[in-house]
């Protein structure tokens, strides 16, 4: 086989990789889409369907909690993802602070996949074994759980405000998307988080609303696949 030959037969593989990837990215932008609707789904029907305020701890074995809890669940496999959609139309705009920044809502989303997981499948568990731990407060807990909490959501929360901040100041998708990825953050934080209440949804539902329209936006702004 002649050098030529060898090379007509390698470049297509290489454009092929690097198509799939560009694809990868592409699809994030949908996973984001997808997320953040999942995410608003999820937090109106803990609000206004899941009868908590009537049944207590016994509202996580409702079929409307599994409901809502599996699509917050999906919603949140689904940002890490979509984090990778939105990031990628503005990488090199938002340079050396917009990649950091970037890297730490990627790591802090991830880390609290594993709290919605347990919100799936370890809070119904424990009111059908263990009603007790479920009512009573969060320093009652284990302080290996708590320092887990104490990791995972404020890393989650500060790298989506950090991510927000350099999308604002990146100009690539309409600022006030960003200004509400950031709003939300406080507004979950700091607000009452009984289950069920409004004040525990409205700061969830608007971080949903903000990662779906940045989806939109990357969506619209994304560049057609290379052909090889």
């Amino acid at each position: 086989m002649t050098t030529t030959q060898q090379e007509e037969l390698t470049v297509p593989s290489e454009a092929l990789s690097s198509d799939g990837l560009t694809r990868f990215i592409g699809w994030g932008t949908w996973a984001a889409i997808a997320s953040g609707l999942a995410m608003v789904v999820s937090l109106l029907m803990e609000w206004l369907v899941v009868p908590h305020e009537r049944l207590g701890p016994e509202a996580f074995l409702t079929g409307a909690y599994t409901v809502s809890s599996g699509l917050r669940l999906l919603s949140i496999v689904l940002l890490v993802w979509g984090l990778i959609g939105i990031y990628g139309p503005q990488s090199r705009v938002a340079g050396t602070f917009g990649l950091w920044a970037f890297v730490v809502a990627f790591l802090g989303t991830a880390l609290t996949v594993g709290n919605v997981w347990a919100e799936v499948f370890v809070w119904p568990t424990l009111t059908q074994v263990a009603p007790n731990t479920m009512s009573g407060s969060i320093t009652d807990a284990s302080s290996y759980l708590v320092a887990g909490l104490n990791v995972s959501f404020p890393l989650f929360g500060i790298g989506l405000i950090l991510f927000g901040a350099a999308t604002f100041w990146a100009r690539v998708y309409p600022r006030w998307a960003s200004v509400l990825l950031i709003i939300s953050i406080p507004v979950t934080m700091f607000l009452d988080p009984t289950p069920g209440s409004f004040q525990e949804s409205i700061g969830q539902i608007l971080l949903g609303i903000a990662v779906a329209a940045l989806g939109w936006q990357a969506l619209r702004r994304a560049p057609s696949t290379p052909a090889p």
